[in-house]
């Protein structure tokens, strides 16, 4: 699907997106950072299978220092991303897709980078979708993203994030086969992304978690 003279406002778009979807999970130590690292890894491979070199390069450098700086990030963290680091990181994500992932029709489009980066992406949907449905600005803070309903079940932080890897490295991986994957797998694959998705919205989403005046304004 090649998006023609709706490139350039898409792009645009595709770029804000990413940007603010890396801020919005950055709530545990080490957890932006770490789903930076499996997406850029799944976007270097997938613009190496299309020859786009200088997107494998950015990527390569960007999963280079991401893996230099994790294990100072990781809980207990002694370096912190802040607001700049998750946004820079979204940035250069949103960059290496558009510039590798998305410059082959076989990608599908947005889809593939999409269910890459599936966590924070869902994560952003359900968090906007259930500010709206309470009238509040979608910005406002409050204790309803993944990480804080599985801290709510008893996990603790460093089982919260390493149970996202999990689910990043899952959606990344089945990413990666639909792009080598024929059309007819291809679409197969992202409609069950899709169900998996709307439950995971369904069941995040739609619910009122309370309200922390301590919660980071994500």
């Amino acid at each position: 699907v090649y998006l023609g003279m709706f490139s350039v406002p898409i792009t645009i778009f595709w770029m804000l997106a990413v940007i603010n979807i890396m801020n919005f999970i950055d709530g545990l130590d080490g957890l932006s950072a770490g789903i930076a690292l499996i997406s850029v890894l799944a976007l270097f491979t997938i613009a190496f299978d299309l020859k786009r070199w200088d997107a494998a390069m950015l990527a390569a450098l960007l999963a280079g220092s991401t893996a230099g700086f994790l294990p100072y990030n990781f809980n207990p963290a002694r370096i912190y991303l802040g607001d700049a680091g998750a946004m820079f990181l979204g940035f250069m994500l949103g960059a290496v897709a558009a510039e590798g992932a998305l410059k082959g029709a076989a990608t599908i489009g947005l889809s593939i980078p999409t269910l890459i980066l599936a966590v924070p992406a869902m994560d952003t949907f359900c968090s906007i979708t259930r500010r709206l449905r309470r009238g509040i600005p979608v910005y406002q803070a409050d204790q309803g993203h993944f990480h804080h309903r599985l801290l709510a079940r008893g996990l603790s932080q460093r089982q919260v994030v390493l149970l996202l890897y999990g689910v990043s490295i899952v959606s990344a991986a089945m990413a990666l086969y639909a792009a080598r994957s024929p059309q007819p797998h291809t679409a197969f694959f992202l409609a069950g992304a899709g169900a998996i998705g709307s439950f995971v919205a369904w069941y995040f989403g739609f619910r009122q978690p309370q309200d922390s005046s301590d919660d980071k304004l994500k």
